[in-house]
């Protein structure tokens, strides 16, 4: 009787365990996740630094947040669960975010070129 509950003990242990490395059906692949949180992290820049101020900040900010949803044709309910699932995973996460940091740098790097090619800046 001892040995049947051990064994039934370990089953139950292997099944769960391979429940839990199934991704949910709403996860995002990581690449694309990594391509939305780039551009989320430029929407965030441009609040922050307050482009194009107007009495109606608020709803312009949540313009730009809805138009990087749009662009990934996403929605808010959709990033914030695959933001949640990412960052309980903190060294999936930790992957993700340092190729977002790549992307935001390749991207700086080529508006800095572009700027220095404007006939002003010669």
């Amino acid at each position: 009787m001892k040995h049947i509950f051990l064994v039934l003990l370990l089953l139950l242990s292997i099944v769960s365990c391979n429940e839990e490395d199934k991704d949910p059906k709403y996860l995002m692949d990581q690449g694309k996740f990594v391509e939305l949180l780039t551009d989320f992290e430029m929407a965030e820049a441009i609040v922050r630094l307050g482009y194009n101020r107007t009495k109606d900040s608020l709803i312009y900010n949540d313009s730009i947040y809805s138009s990087v949803f749009r662009k990934h044709k996403i929605t808010e309910a959709v990033f914030d669960s695959n933001f949640t699932y990412y960052s309980n995973r903190p060294q999936k996460f930790e992957k993700i975010f340092e190729k977002v940091i790549t992307n935001l740098s390749t991207r700086s790097a080529k508006i800095q070129e572009k700027k220095e090619e404007l006939p002003i800046n010669k």
